[in-house]
């Protein structure tokens, strides 16, 4: 077995836009999407604490975690720069996103947005020794 066969097919699912309707996440319209994703044989899903403000996070734990067993999809969250700014803020952002979307793990955690910049502040706060 490859090291990413988990990983079916080659094509994810990125929820930095979802449908909305009246300003808010439309619920039952990405529950529709999430579900033909799956049912195609797909299982990679894609978010970060930044997409519409939170609200990704928490529409994948109403449309997908909750609604699907945790072996039949890949979730990646991402570590973003402007949520935190000491090594002491990284451990509970991370489990805040656990909790907003509603899963024990991610399968991948990712350093969002890089540039020189925020390699550094990355560096200085030591985010991947966390």
């Amino acid at each position: 077995m490859e090291q990413f066969d988990f990983i079916k097919k080659n094509f994810g699912f990125g929820c930095m836009r979802l449908p909305m309707k009246d300003g808010e996440v439309d619920i039952e319209e990405t529950k529709k999407m999430v579900d033909h994703f799956l049912d195609h044989g797909f299982n990679y899903f894609d978010t970060a604490h930044g997409y519409l403000r939170g609200r990704s996070e928490t529409a994948l734990k109403e449309c997908l975690t909750q609604r699907h067993p945790r072996e039949s999809y890949i979730l990646t969250d991402k570590l973003t720069g402007s949520y935190f700014n000491k090594e002491e803020d990284i451990r509970p952002l991370f489990e805040s996103q656990l909790e907003a979307c509603g899963v024990e793990y991610f399968d991948f955690y990712l350093m969002h947005a890089q540039n020189s910049v925020q390699f550094e502040k990355f560096k200085k706060c030591r985010a991947w020794v966390n």
